[in-house]
């Protein structure tokens, strides 16, 4: 039990290292979300009278926090499938070991699309408003 505990342990800081690497993927999206914001708070320095306020600042924080969370749960996720599939393939042919490793994995799956669905829908309806109230230069 402890080589399995010190293996999955292992895994998840393997894990973690790799999830502040950044991809293709999460680069568009943070200048995409940090585009969006900046977009509405480039008069930031005329509400405060002020000229060196930087709105990038803001919108590049914000960007990297969803950035962050998102890895997170894609860590969380693939740790559970990992431990899932080990828990299946140990088995040995009992029932219980395997009905609880399907479940994990549905369960983690279901999560995974749940998360990915709020950003998607969020992205959409910010994206949208912005354009309905013609905030966007």
């Amino acid at each position: 039990m402890k080589k399995i505990l010190f293996v999955f342990l292992t895994l998840a800081t393997i894990m973690g290292i790799f999830s502040f690497a950044l991809s293709p993927l999460t680069v568009t999206a943070e200048e995409d979300i940090a585009e969006l914001i900046n977009d509405n708070l480039e008069d930031i320095g005329d509400v405060y009278g002020s000229d060196d306020v930087d709105p990038g600042t803001f919108s590049r924080t914000i960007a990297r926090i969803i950035q962050v969370a998102l890895g997170f749960m894609g860590m969380i996720f693939l740790a559970l499938m990992i431990y899932a599939g080990f828990t299946w393939m140990t088995a040995a042919g009992n029932e219980e070991k395997i009905s609880k490793a399907k479940k994990i994995m549905a369960a983690a799956v279901i999560g995974a699309a749940i998360v990915l669905s709020a950003y998607a829908i969020t992205a959409f309806v910010l994206s949208e408003l912005i354009e309905a109230t013609g905030s966007r230069t």
